[in-house]
């Protein structure tokens, strides 16, 4: 293994010098919690009405409060499994470890106790999730923040040995970010990120690193990274050698494509 690693890093050095520039980096070193939640189907109409009267007015009381930088709800469009036990995602951005903090603290715009009570009620009847995650994101691209967040995110779950973490890393930094910066800027794509789990982990959970890809359109999904886009934006690498590096320090757990019903950020 270490032979290995020596090696695939060497080619790693040897292809840094032909990068591509990179963009400005807005979530880098925030944490992003998600929450995996299984809404009921026979509720689904009542829950959306939830998510603009209940879930958003108290995101939006704990970001005035400095708690979250923002907040986003996805519905699970292409579960990564047959039988994936969650159908709705909860994501929320924090500066800080993400944590379940007094949200009673935050809710001083409303003036009746008794609203609050029920509203502090009915968002924690809703957000009662399956499972929950940390991550931290350790590195990410946007296309244009201005224009709002991407209509789909399709989320790869890997799963790396702790010895090839660095290689992994610096695989992604190196060379994975500017293949996408190359898609991004061709129009075919709106973000990338690269995230590590912090809680819960462990050999068994399954997987310790993630990344997000950014889309309005889900036919780009298809050829997010292929041998014709990295032909595109690297025309002088090995490509076999790139696609056995990465198979090499990297397992590819699951994916699953996620599409955006609401924000606030």
């Amino acid at each position: 293994m270490k032979t290995r690693l020596l090696s695939i890093l060497a080619l790693l050095l040897f292809f840094t010098p032909f990068l591509y520039p990179i963009s400005a980096q807005n979530d880098q070193g925030l944490y992003m919690k998600i929450d995996y939640l299984e809404i009921d189907l026979q509720q689904l109409n009542s829950f959306h009405s939830d998510v603009e009267s209940v879930l958003k007015p108290v995101n939006e009381a704990r970001i005035e409060a400095g708690s979250l930088k923002s907040w986003y709800i996805y519905k699970v469009l292409y579960p990564g499994s047959q039988d994936t036990d969650h159908n709705f995602i909860a994501v929320s951005i924090c500066a800080e470890l993400c944590n379940d903090e007094s949200i009673n603290d935050h809710m001083d715009d409303y003036s009746d106790s008794e609203n609050i009570a029920d509203l502090l009620s009915d968002y924690h009847s809703i957000m009662t999730p399956n499972f929950s995650e940390i991550w931290k994101i350790n590195n990410n691209i946007e296309r244009n923040i201005e224009n709002g967040p991407a209509r789909f995110l399709m989320l790869d779950y890997m799963n790396v040995s702790p010895e090839a973490e660095y290689t992994y890393q610096m695989m992604e930094d190196d060379h994975a970010k500017p293949i996408h910066q190359f898609r991004i800027e061709n129009g075919n794509m709106e973000g990338w990120e690269l995230s590590q789990l912090i809680l819960p982990r462990g050999e068994e959970y399954g997987y310790n690193f993630s990344t997000g890809n950014y889309y309005n359109d889900l036919k780009d999904v298809e050829f997010h990274f292929n041998e014709e886009v990295l032909r595109q934006s690297r025309p002088d690498a090995d490509v076999a050698a790139f696609f056995q590096n990465v198979e090499n320090v990297r397992d590819l757990v699951r994916s699953e494509v996620w599409e955006l019903i609401s924000y606030i950020r």
